[in-house]
């Protein structure tokens, strides 16, 4: 992952501005993102069976299994 520094006057930072924030989310809050009114596009790791949505707003991603997904309740 690539990190922005910002050097400022005597010291310097790394700053984590570029790096998205991922968390792993149900099947029923995925479903729920993806009919929301939130600006979101599709971030799917097809490797890892993992769908995902990126709020292009706060720069989020959510991620779900993909076999959750099409699961029924029985």
């Amino acid at each position: 992952m690539d990190a922005a520094i910002f050097s400022g006057g005597s010291s310097s930072q790394t700053l984590l501005a570029d790096m998205p924030l991922e968390k792993t989310v149900n099947a029923t809050e995925f479903r729920q993102l993806l009919v929301s009114h939130r600006r979101m596009v599709r971030v799917d790791r097809r490797e890892d069976r993992l769908r995902g949505l990126h709020d292009l707003d706060t720069g989020e991603v959510f991620l779900t299994d993909e076999r959750r997904l099409v699961e029924t309740n029985r």
